[in-house]
């Protein structure tokens, strides 16, 4: 969703406010895509004078990501808190200096779906959880563990005692 913020910032006083959905039903990064299952959000803008837009997005985005152990898909809720105010009378040069790169302002124009994007990927959990006990999946035979045990040999050998277990191996009786 695009919005044209130069009729915007032409009205004194001038102010929006706008429920934005994503576009999309999934959330994609370079080697995952997430489902979204629902998007709560609030835009306001308003003008500020002098070019200057102030820009708040707040509200919830769920999206199902899957357990760091056992891989089976959690509902996590990603709180989104944005509050900035957007100068339109700055270059690209002068942002990029300034080091505030504002990849959501496309000429006059503010990309939502950019903004919810960025906002999001910042808000990520950096660990997703399906339980505070999770036993994760088996190395061997790939079960989950929270749905019961498997038939593997669970017992794991120091690599540093495998010469002693090479002797032993060697003179065991038949």
């Amino acid at each position: 969703m695009l919005i044209d913020l130069y009729q915007f910032i032409q009205e004194e006083q001038a102010s929006k406010v706008l429920a934005p959905t994503l576009e999309t039903k999934e959330f994609r990064l370079k080697d995952s895509t997430y489902d979204v299952v629902d998007c709560d959000l609030k835009l306001s803008l308003r003008n500020a004078g002098k070019k200057v837009v102030d820009c708040k997005l707040s509200g919830t985005v769920d999206l199902m990501i899957p357990c760091d152990l056992c891989l089976e898909p959690v509902l996590s809720k990603i709180d989104i808190d944005f509050d900035k105010e957007l100068d339109m009378n700055k270059s690209m040069e002068e942002k990029i200096e300034e080091l505030d790169e504002e990849c959501f302002l496309v000429d006059n124009s503010l990309d939502v779906d950019a903004l919810i994007h960025n906002e999001i990927l910042v808000n990520l959990p950096m660990k997703v959880l399906c339980k505070d006990d999770c036993k994760g999946i088996c190395r061997k035979c790939g079960m989950n563990l929270n749905m019961g045990s498997c038939k593997c040999d669970q017992a794991e050998l120091d690599p540093r005692m495998s010469k002693i277990l090479d002797v032993f191996n060697q003179f065991k009786e038949v």
